[in-house]
């Protein structure tokens, strides 16, 4: 797959016959991927077309800049659905500005799609005027209906809901699959390995949505591996207290040293809460259940 980041007027050609799928695509859930598949159904070659930031947050509509997929996870999983091309729009507040008359004639009709497909809640345009039906005028489109799920839609502000809400076990029915965050392993004090229970401390590459604190386990990938994982959300109030939150991760069954390398973590489901253990040998006992618990319930 090719990517082609732009900044607008200056749009990028695509000389080959293609169709066009237009969104945020934050997540890549199952409702993006039942769009993209009838695109791909339709024989040409596939573009997708996103913005690099979150329009909701340069509006000022979040507080918040957070995201459930990198540039890189969503490149990746739209790979795997067999898209073409990725055109990477860049979005600010001038960006924003951008009429819906400007926006067809100078982006989409330069870029020349045999066939755009689009949710049909899609908006664009200064104001967000522009809606599917005025696409129409000008295209062929295919308006996608919603998917939903008990007479919801699925969406991506649910999936983050559910993230906030450590109910990780419930994302795969939105999301098609675990929650997953890429980080680099950096240095921590070295506490864990006093216990036998080495953890490697993920500083995020990207600003994930970040769980809610407490235990969970899944899986972490290094080295084109799969292991089996405890993973600690929180401040580790039993040894030196931090003042925020963060990632830290046990690996069951490795041994090697991980510093400096990008770890993957998929978060399957929530254990317990994080809480402060009375001694080291307590926390100890504790992560001897949490790894019992690992084993028997991943596969």
């Amino acid at each position: 797959m090719k990517i082609l980041p732009f900044d607008y007027p200056d749009i990028p050609h695509i000389e080959e016959p293609f169709v066009l799928c237009l969104g945020y695509f934050d997540g890549v859930h199952l409702g993006h991927r039942f769009m993209i598949e009838k695109a791909v159904n339709e024989g040409y070659k596939v573009a997708v077309m996103t913005f690099d930031n979150s329009p909701a947050y340069v509006l000022g509509k979040i507080k918040q800049n957070h995201y459930l997929t990198s540039v890189s996870d969503k490149a990746e999983y739209l790979e795997e659905l067999k898209v073409d091309y990725l055109l990477l729009m860049h979005f600010d507040k001038k960006t924003s500005e951008i009429s819906k008359e400007d926006f067809v004639s100078n982006v989409l009709q330069k870029l020349a799609p045999k066939k755009i497909f689009c949710g049909e809640d899609y908006l664009f345009g200064a104001s967000s005027k522009g809606n599917p039906q005025y696409l129409t005028e000008f295209f062929d489109v295919e308006i996608v209906p919603l998917l939903k799920q008990n007479n919801a839609k699925v969406a991506s502000r649910d999936i983050v809901g559910l993230i906030e809400e450590g109910k990780m076990d419930k994302i795969p029915e939105i999301l098609g699959r675990n929650y997953r965050i890429n980080g680099t392993v950096v240095e921590g004090k070295h506490n864990g390995k006093k216990i036998e229970f080495p953890t490697a401390n993920l500083e995020m590459n990207y600003p994930y949505v970040f769980p809610k604190v407490g235990v969970y386990i899944g899986y972490a990938y290094t080295y084109g591996k799969k292991y089996k994982a405890i993973i600690s959300v929180g401040t580790h109030p039993t040894v030196m207290q931090l003042s925020k939150p963060i990632v830290e991760v046990h690996l069951l069954d490795y041994e090697g040293n991980l510093y400096g390398k990008d770890l993957f973590v998929e978060f399957v489901k929530y254990i317990r809460d994080e809480k402060a253990f009375t001694s080291l040998n307590e926390l100890k006992e504790q992560l001897k259940k949490d790894s019992r618990t690992a084993k028997r319930s991943l596969n």
